[in-house]
């Protein structure tokens, strides 16, 4: 009987709140790369000595704390290579399989998603607080993954007294943010004509993840379909199960 050749194996290091690692989750499970998926709090300092106030989860990936990290097993079982930076990594599967429908570069995509613009703001302010609510996450499931999080957006200068006052206001108007999105859908499927997700689509489904955690927002039903579904097609998960 032939023995099966043992496999060649990728491990996707990440925050499951994180954009930019489900940017890499969405590639990998659209271009179907299997891989094992290991989930961080988000204060583990990774290695990174130059963080203050994080603890030694005792994993070193890049010595630098950020995800995700793309890490290849070889055979025999130890690490083959490493690579940092969602675009790099997103190349790396393009290079390995095809490549997705290249950016567009659409004006509107680039104005509605503006880091200062309403869309992002009003994002913040309803799901920075709820994160730290999100226990039964690892991202979250430490006291410590919590104060880190807070000290370091309170640094920023996010006011998380000032967002939960505000938060029915920010709840109504993310509705309305959200009816503008879905009109950003160019078909029912994909924010292209053919209805096939591109490379706008890794850039963007995973903001509307985020907003999928918040309880009490209305959503269009064409956008809320497109979100689920390309999700579930590359078997990642939503909160629209577990929203607070």
């Amino acid at each position: 009987m032939a023995m099966t050749k043992p496999e060649h194996k990728l491990r996707l290091h990440l925050y499951d709140h994180c954009p930019y690692c489900i940017r890499v989750e969405l590639t990998l499970g659209l271009k179907n790369k299997s891989y094992d998926r290991v989930v961080y709090g988000y204060g583990d300092k990774l290695g990174d000595e130059s963080k203050r106030g994080c603890y030694d989860g005792g994993v070193v990936l890049t010595g630098k704390k950020e995800l995700p990290v793309l890490e290849k097993i070889g055979t025999d079982g130890k690490r083959e290579w490493i690579k940092a930076e969602s675009l790099d990594i997103i190349e790396w599967v393009q290079e390995q399989t095809d490549c997705f429908q290249a950016k567009s570069g659409r004006e509107d995509l680039r104005t509605f998603f503006d880091t200062d613009g309403r869309f992002k703001v009003v994002q913040r302010l309803l799901t920075h607080p709820r994160k730290l609510k999100m226990t039964n996450l690892k991202d979250w499931s430490r006291e410590e993954d919590r104060v880190y999080a807070k000290t370091k957006y309170e640094k920023g200068g996010f006011d998380y007294a000032a967002a939960e006052a505000c938060d029915a206001e920010s709840i109504t108007e993310m509705k309305t943010l959200l009816e503008e999105a879905s009109n950003l859908l160019k078909s029912d499927d994909s924010l292209y004509e053919d209805g096939v997700l591109g490379f706008d689509d890794l850039l963007y489904l995973p903001e509307f993840r985020t907003v999928s955690m918040v309880k009490g927002v209305e959503w269009p039903e064409r956008l809320r379909k497109y979100v689920v579904s390309a999700h579930s097609n590359a078997n990642v998960g939503t909160y629209f199960q577990d929203q607070v």
